[in-house]
């Protein structure tokens, strides 16, 4: 019976003592906001070709392969010409509100209310055109759930400027906790899906990625060489593997935490430089250094009186 309530007490005290910094909160905040906004952006220029009802793979097709019951911006837009509105109207103010949300979660504006917004629309986007998509896209709803859940608003925001009241403490460590084991069970069931195949025990699957028609482009690197070099396709692919499977065992660990933060931000450098794919790589960066590099009791400043002063402006929950 004692070990029992030992064991209730150790993880009562893992999810709920409220201990480390809230720094992590504002990071999250502003660095997923901005990477989002720019995403965006990036394809704006061609949102018609993929949300329209004149885009390249036509809206009846792309219905077929979800639900009826699934909010779309196909159905949005129908909605809105059923009361005369034009298409390219609800486009324009798509677009506009997308950014704008941006920007309020950028500068912790409401920034929870923003990302709820937000997230009803960047899912009816990508649910409805789902030809165009790819893991950036999930990691960005799943991003903007959590900035629903954490109390992001509370910690280096527009909003505490404005209203100067000291807010009411909240514990943000439940969730934080989620997040961390969210993260952690990505990882190792990414490596392991690796492991059951032969191609990245073999390195088959390394070449193939390297040699793929879209990547490699922006900065094309020689990889011929390999060819005659196949053991450091073999190493790659095992080092992908073990990182990814191990990352439950070693980030947790206090001394090896940094080790293993540092390898697997390696790894998505050098899956945005080879395999340009950015925003993916920038998203998952991003997670590793929440979850993991704020779990310090505090990130030292070199400026202590300006560090003072956000502190009291900004950090109202007392960490």
């Amino acid at each position: 019976m004692r070990k029992a309530t030992i064991l209730y007490k150790k993880i009562e005290n893992f999810f709920f003592e409220n201990k480390g910094n809230a720094e992590f909160l504002g990071f999250f905040r502003i660095s997923i906001g901005t990477m989002v906004l720019l995403h965006f952006l990036s394809v704006i220029r061609d949102f018609d070709k993929f949300f329209s009802s004149k885009s390249i793979v036509p809206q009846d097709i792309m219905s077929v392969f979800h639900p009826g019951w699934l909010l779309t911006f196909s159905k949005i837009i129908h909605f809105f010409e059923s009361f005369g509105i034009a298409e390219s109207t609800v486009i324009l103010g798509a677009k506009i509100m997308f950014i704008m949300l941006c920007i309020n979660i950028i500068i912790g504006f409401y920034s929870r209310m923003s990302a709820f917004l937000l997230l009803l629309l960047q899912v009816a986007l990508i649910k409805g055109s789902s030809f165009f998509i790819y893991g950036v896209d999930f990691f960005t709803s799943m991003s903007l759930f959590y900035l629903i859940l954490l109390p992001s608003d509370t910690y280096f925001s527009v909003l505490r400027f404005i209203f100067k009241k000291k807010a009411k403490e909240v514990n943000f460590m439940p969730v934080k906790r989620m997040f961390q084991i969210h993260i952690s069970i990505a990882y190792f069931f990414s490596g392991f899906d690796k492991l059951l195949g032969y191609n990245w025990r073999n390195g088959e699957s390394i070449w193939k990625a390297i040699h793929l028609p879209y990547a490699n482009r922006d900065f094309n690197f020689d990889f011929s060489w390999m060819a005659d070099h196949s053991y450091i396709l073999i190493i790659i692919g095992w080092s992908t593997v073990i990182i990814e499977m191990l990352y439950p065992v070693f980030v947790w660990i206090p001394k090896t935490q940094k080790t293993w933060m540092m390898l697997t931000i390696s790894m998505h450098l050098g899956i945005a430089l080879v395999l340009n794919l950015y925003y993916f790589s920038v998203i998952m960066i991003i997670w590793n250094l929440t979850n993991f590099y704020f779990e310090r009791e505090s990130v030292p400043m070199k400026f202590p009186v300006f560090k003072h002063w956000i502190y009291k402006k900004y950090n109202p929950i007392g960490i």
